[in-house]
């Protein structure tokens, strides 16, 4: 059984955070209402990629997903002969649709609606999602739909802050932009001997000093361009760019770093000599 922050990197969302507690609360939350997670942070779409990662790591049947601001008022031709009288229905809202769908296919399935960029729509929207969540009922127009609440779960995420009461009903969850724990990673860790990672040490003390902290997946996919590719400061620096989520390019290309960059080649040209060394006394 994969653990949740192997499932979430399996569907697209890295990170050294763990987040298990945190789902766990959310999940196993009394279902009174419709259970509603506000997706949290100061990282723009990385609060996307997890939602939607989530969403898959929780193996939910249905995934549905809209975004607030991308649909236009589509506009409508109606065709009428002389002296008729039509009536004109407004076409239904997307959001009503999204809502529509969540509350029909919550019926026998499990099912996610992720509703991102929250911040775009007006605030009437707000007021009726609230009731929503309240009520596991959706209207507009003259019809109603009803969401089954044991199966249904809805994550929010907003640039500004959420309406009180949408607030009040969700349980937030906030997302680093950056991985704030240290990733204490080991040769092992990696599937080397110690002998075989003597560069691991200047590595982690070039992004201690840069301040950031690579998953498991950055490090790994850094040790096999490591051990295969890398033969100067220049492929160095671009596997660290190609790979690392949060490295920034300014500081790569800065005089500070450049002794800690040269400290890791020198220490995977020692380590290949070693290797070779190795190889030619085994013959």
């Amino acid at each position: 059984m994969y653990s949740l922050k192997s499932r979430l990197s399996q569907n697209g969302f890295t990170s050294s955070e763990n987040y298990d507690h945190a789902v766990q609360c959310f999940i196993n939350s009394p279902a009174e209402h419709i259970r509603c997670m506000h997706v949290d942070g100061d990282c723009g779409r990385r609060r996307t990629a997890f939602a939607c990662a989530l969403a898959n790591a929780l193996q939910a049947t249905q995934v549905l997903y809209y975004e607030f601001g991308r649909d236009k008022p589509v506009p409508q031709i109606i065709r009428i002969q002389e002296g008729e009288e039509i009536i004109e229905e407004p076409p239904v809202d997307a959001l009503d649709r999204i809502l529509t769908e969540a509350c029909a296919q919550s019926e026998a399935e499990q099912t996610i609606l992720i509703l991102d960029q929250l911040h775009k729509t007006q605030f009437i929207n707000h007021t009726r999602l609230y009731e929503f969540l309240q009520s596991g009922l959706w209207r507009y127009s003259d019809v109603r739909f009803n969401a089954n609440i044991l199966n249904l779960k809805v994550f929010l995420i907003s640039d500004e802050p959420l309406y009180h009461s949408l607030r009040s009903a969700s349980f937030r969850l906030w997302i680093n932009g950056t991985n704030q724990s240290i990733a204490k990673v080991t040769a092992s860790d990696l599937g080397l001997e110690e002998q075989n990672a003597s560069w691991l040490k200047p590595l982690q003390s070039l992004f201690n000093t840069m301040q950031t902290s690579p998953t498991l997946e950055e490090y790994q996919r850094l040790a096999h361009d490591i051990e295969q590719h890398i033969y100067s400061t220049q492929q160095l620096k671009i596997s660290l760019f190609g790979w690392l989520e949060n490295i920034d390019r300014e500081q790569l290309e800065s005089e500070e770093y450049q002794p800690y960059l040269d400290n890791v080649l020198e220490a995977i040209l020692q380590g290949r000599e070693v290797h070779e060394e190795i190889d030619i006394s085994s013959v």
